[in-house]
């Protein structure tokens, strides 16, 4: 979950002010673009504003990627181009926006939030997915230069596929999927990390394990918060008629919104999981306090007669007789081992050992 510092940089500016707020990764940003229709496709990487401008005059399909949307000037150069609002604009820039969806006259604007998890790391990411789509184009936006749309490109280049026969809406719908199917893969490694930590904690807990607990904690809420919005941009979605989107294509789109219930599903699950792991390290944690108290408490009333029996043979009063007996020593120390022994035959009566 990040909480960027630039936030308050916005604070007084009007509507529409083009300001970046995320983080940087460090590579420059690069345009791709791809026309196809159901007998041609053209893929074309590194091209320019220009250049993909001239692509979206012609009758094909055309999809627009742009990766790395940390410079303002070149966005605003894009969205002038394009002929994007200012405000999807903005939201492109703010990296840490809620997922949702907008109209603006004949495009619609998505943000979406495109989740990964790290095996080697075992740290979940966020990565903000924007995407306009218009009567016969689609401009997607990325923070990073990964090439997380890869299985779609590959989809395209198959002729007899149904995403070459479709409109921008399609191709909108797939993206979407395409982002919604990852949740799953994300929740399936966070819930084998949730069993390996059950597993430790009712076996061996370690100090550091209430540090994992804390972690798998933030995962949840990091999951929730960018999970649950989606719901309602898919609902909308689902709301979107011709010639937005075919009427046909919002049974796809509903099959979208019955994955993302199920993923919701999950993440209340784990959630659970998480709360009761916390519940867990706690009870073992008090059981464990109470465990060393007990042992500590016997020791402590074992010892208290025979301190008793010590302390009074200490006071060194010449009138003791026992002082001056030759068996008084060991008959005392018997004493002491009887009494002791005695306690602990008590307690392990009473089941406290």
């Amino acid at each position: 979950m990040r909480i960027s510092k630039k936030s308050s940089q916005k604070a007084g500016l009007p509507p529409g002010s083009l300001i970046h707020i995320g983080n940087y990764f460090g590579h420059k940003i690069r345009l791709s673009v791809i026309e196809y229709d159901e007998k041609t496709i053209i893929e074309e990487e590194d091209v320019s504003i220009e250049h993909c401008l001239k692509r979206m005059q012609t009758p094909l399909m055309t999809w627009v990627q742009v990766n790395g949307v940390y410079d303002p000037q070149i966005i605003a150069s894009i969205g002038s181009r394009f002929h994007l609002h200012a405000l999807i604009l903005e939201d492109v820039l703010n990296t840490t926006q809620r997922a949702k969806l907008d109209i603006y006259q004949d495009q619609v604007f998505l943000v979406l939030k495109l989740l990964q998890y790290s095996e080697e790391s075992y740290c979940l990411t966020d990565e903000q997915v924007s995407i306009v789509f218009g009567p016969n184009y689609v401009i997607s936006f990325l923070e990073t230069d990964r090439a997380i749309f890869l299985p779609v490109q590959e989809r395209l280049k198959h002729g007899n596929h149904r995403l070459r026969k479709e409109n921008s809406d399609y191709l909108a719908y797939t993206l979407l999927d395409l982002i919604v199917d990852q949740y799953f893969v994300v929740l399936e490694k966070v819930d084998k990390d949730l069993d390996q930590l059950e597993e430790e904690l009712l076996h061996t807990p370690l100090p550091t394990t209430m540090k994992k607990i804390q972690k798998a904690k933030r995962e949840m809420i990091v999951l929730r918060k960018s999970i649950w919005p989606m719901r309602d941009v898919v609902s909308r979605f689902l709301r979107l008629e011709p010639p937005l989107v075919k009427a046909e294509n919002q049974l796809y789109v509903r099959d979208v919104y019955d994955h993302l219930v199920q993923t919701i599903d999950i993440i209340e699950g784990c959630r659970d999981v998480v709360s009761g792991l916390m519940d867990i390290y706690l009870s073992k944690i008090n059981f464990r306090m109470n465990e060393i108290m007990k042992v500590l408490t016997i020791v402590s009333t074992i010892f208290v007669p025979l301190t008793f029996i010590t302390s009074l043979y200490g006071m060194n009063f010449t009138c003791m007789p026992e002082l001056h007996t030759r068996w008084g020593y060991p008959i005392v120390v018997a004493v002491m081992a009887l009494i002791a022994f005695s306690m602990l035959g008590y307690f392990r009566s009473k089941k406290w050992l």
